[in-house]
């Protein structure tokens, strides 16, 4: 996985969608393009799917995807599977977060679209005219939004675009994560760590039995010829 051309056309893609979430949970809070006060935009684009989880988390394994391209692979004791097992450990680290973020964006869009946008259906207060996603599969529901006009419409393609964009994210880290696991397992057995405990070991039964042969030998010369 280390410099590979792929992990950085990866990284290319995770930066894009993590911008475009951003930008897209940042116009949910002007519903169709109108200001409105805080208590009338709905609960989920204030719990920052797109900002924070799609968004700014993505962020950090995106950059570690685009700096593993420049890895030199000389990581430890000038060794290039040292090299690539310490790539593939920051690329499994982050690629976990990123799925994290990646989820957690992805479900607060689905709760978004199985709710539909919070609007003023009439009387004196907002609130959330559909039940249960009716309104996706019957658009005669659409018409219980009175306004922000357009509301509905601009509800589900933003949400639908984010949940696209959370879903590619998530798969592009869960791709990571499986390549980076079997990074470890099969490079990191070519590291000299990997082969320490060994080398310990048989150092110390190499010194133990220099130690017993050296006091055997004393034993058989007469005194004060060793």
């Amino acid at each position: 996985m280390c410099s590979t051309n792929c992990t950085h056309c990866l990284g290319v893609v995770l930066l894009h969608t993590a911008m475009l979430s951003i930008f897209l949970n940042t116009l949910l809070f002007f519903p169709s393009l109108q200001r409105v006060s805080p208590d009338k935009i709905s609960d989920e684009i204030w719990l920052l799917g797109g900002l924070v989880g799609s968004g700014i988390v993505m962020l950090f394994p995106a950059v570690v995807y685009l700096r593993l391209r420049k890895f030199t692979c000389w990581g430890c004791f000038h060794h290039p599977a040292c090299g690539k097992s310490l790539s593939n450990i920051n690329a499994l680290v982050f690629s976990s977060i990123g799925i994290v973020g990646s989820s957690y964006g992805l479900l607060v869009a689905l709760i978004a679209l199985y709710r539909g946008p919070k609007c003023f259906a009439g009387g004196d207060k907002w609130e959330y005219p559909f039940n249960k996603g009716n309104y996706l599969v019957d658009l005669k529901f659409w018409k219980d939004c009175k306004s922000p006009r357009y509301i509905v419409p601009w509800h589900l393609s933003i949400f639908i675009i984010q949940g696209l964009s959370s879903a590619t994210q998530c798969v592009i880290c869960a791709f990571e994560l499986i390549s980076s696991l079997l990074g470890i397992v099969f490079v990191s057995e070519k590291c000299p760590w990997a082969r320490r405990g060994s080398f310990v070991l048989r150092g110390s039964l190499y010194l133990e039995f220099s130690i017993v042969i050296n006091g055997n030998f004393q034993k058989l010369l007469p005194p004060g010829e060793f």
